[in-house]
């Protein structure tokens, strides 16, 4: 019998970055009028995000390509 190895323990786990914050959704109004667009497959709720070159759903798929 030979000896037994001993547990090596480690120490904790540092997160990295920042905390995920949510969506604040009322910078997205302007004088009680939405300034971002609607996704017209999942209706009011679901907001398209702006890039460069497209609008995106993040719920669905639906993309809108700018010319």
């Amino acid at each position: 019998m030979g000896k037994e190895k001993k547990a090596v323990k480690k120490g904790k786990k540092i997160r990295k970055g920042r905390k995920h914050q949510s969506v604040k959704i009322w910078k997205y109004y302007e004088a009680g009028k939405m300034k971002k667009k609607f996704c017209p497959r999942c209706g009011p709720g679901a907001i398209l995000s702006e890039h460069k070159n497209r609008v995106y759903c993040g719920k669905c798929g639906y993309t809108e390509f700018k010319k």
